[in-house]
């Protein structure tokens, strides 16, 4: 693990500024969203779009992954983002906002599938959870980072600068990955057959890649529409977004220390169950609490949701070998984006529906609640 720092360092800066890119509608939303006249659907719509292309690349990207090259990948899949996110900052009208929303979720499709499988080939056995730690870690820092300081910096400098400055993190992390890996020679193809996907294998990376979808489901409902419910209830924008923020700046104690108990086999199943049951209890509990306990709300469902990640992170190491796993990603990316496409505009049209922030908030707890259902269908399966 010792040899392999400066390539984890630079995983955790893609990760980082991928969560930034994500997040920079979200920080800039209490004045973009007045500037394009917006409706709460739309706006998820927006968020939503991120994730949209993977659904139709994914699985053609997994089948084409041993010859492109994942290093390669992924650098291109950053560059897509850069410039997506200064498409977007240089938007006159909702057209090209959405065009260069898009044209994120291009390069986040490459980012994510690769670097996956780059993570997933290079740590093995014990090294996985650990190394799964940093890669899970950087996504909510790089929210959590957005979401601290880029509302306020929004509402007095412009809804561009959340784009602006996540392309500059996107531009940071594509130099740190250039630097601190180099290409490999790629593998050789496998046995006529040995790359094909067992029935049981589809079955498990459909189960891995839906359970995964909610799980994220759960965590990018709540930092898009947990910030405007603190608001309805009396915050201002900036103290919403610093009470959002804990709920991810709490996983660089959470994750690690998930991933040091998730080495015990005993511990994951409990771990699982306590920490995801108590996680959407306290999500459900948020838009009824008192708001002076948002915060502390936020900042506990944050370190019980972060405990578990990393066994959720690492199932489909677990469901295929090596010489299938780009394709096995490819189907377990399609539930992924799928839900990941789908969750954020599903959440803007019940708070439009619903008059608020509350009903987004709710469907985030259900969702953790379905991806513990999903964990252990997949458990069983994987037993058999």
């Amino acid at each position: 693990m010792t040899a392999a720092l400066p390539f984890l360092a630079a995983v955790f800066a893609v990760r980082a500024a991928l969560g930034a890119l994500f997040q920079a509608p979200g920080a800039a939303a209490p004045v973009l969203v007045p500037a394009f006249g917006m409706d709460w659907t739309q706006f998820g719509t927006l968020v939503g779009l991120f994730w949209l292309p993977g659904l139709v690349l994914v699985y053609p990207l997994g089948l084409a992954a041993r010859r492109m090259g994942d290093r390669a990948g992924v650098l291109l899949g950053l560059g897509f983002l850069v410039a997506g996110a200064l498409v977007c900052a240089a938007a006159g009208g909702a057209v090209l906002l959405f065009a260069g929303r898009l044209l994120m979720g291009i390069g986040t499709v490459l980012v994510i599938l690769l670097l996956t499988k780059m993570m997933q080939d290079r740590f093995q056995g014990a090294d996985l959870f650990p190394a799964m730690a940093v890669y899970v870690l950087g996504w909510p820092i790089g929210i959590a980072a957005a979401q601290a300081v880029l509302p306020a910096m929004a509402v007095q400098q412009g809804w561009q600068l959340p784009f602006l400055v996540a392309a500059a993190a996107g531009a940071l992390a594509f130099v740190a990955l250039a630097g601190a890996s180099r290409p490999v020679p790629r593998a050789p193809p496998p046995p006529a057959g040995a790359a094909r996907l067992s029935a049981r294998e589809v079955r498990l990376m459909c189960l891995a890649g839906a359970c995964w979808a909610c799980v994220n489901g759960t965590y990018m409902v709540l930092v898009t529409f947990a910030p405007p419910l603190l608001v309805e209830r009396g915050l201002s924008v900036a103290e919403a977004g610093f009470a959002t923020s804990l709920m991810s700046w709490v996983n660089i104690l959470a994750v690690p220390a998930g991933a040091m108990l998730a080495r015990r086999a005993g511990l994951v199943r409990p771990m699982v169950l306590g920490c995801v049951s108590a996680a959407a209890l306290l999500a459900a509990a948020l838009p009824y609490a008192g708001v002076g306990w948002g915060a502390a709300i936020l900042a506990a469902h944050g370190l019980l949701y972060a405990l578990p990640i990393t066994v959720f992170s690492a199932l489909p190491a677990m469901a295929v070998p090596p010489e299938r796993r780009a394709q096995g990603l490819g189907v377990y990316f399609i539930f992924f984006y799928a839900g990941c496409t789908g969750f954020p505009p599903l959440a803007g049209w019940f708070a439009d529906r619903f008059g608020g922030a509350t009903a987004p908030v709710l469907l985030a707890a259900v969702l953790l609640v379905v991806a513990l259902a999903l964990f252990a269908l997949f458990r069983r399966e994987a037993a058999r």
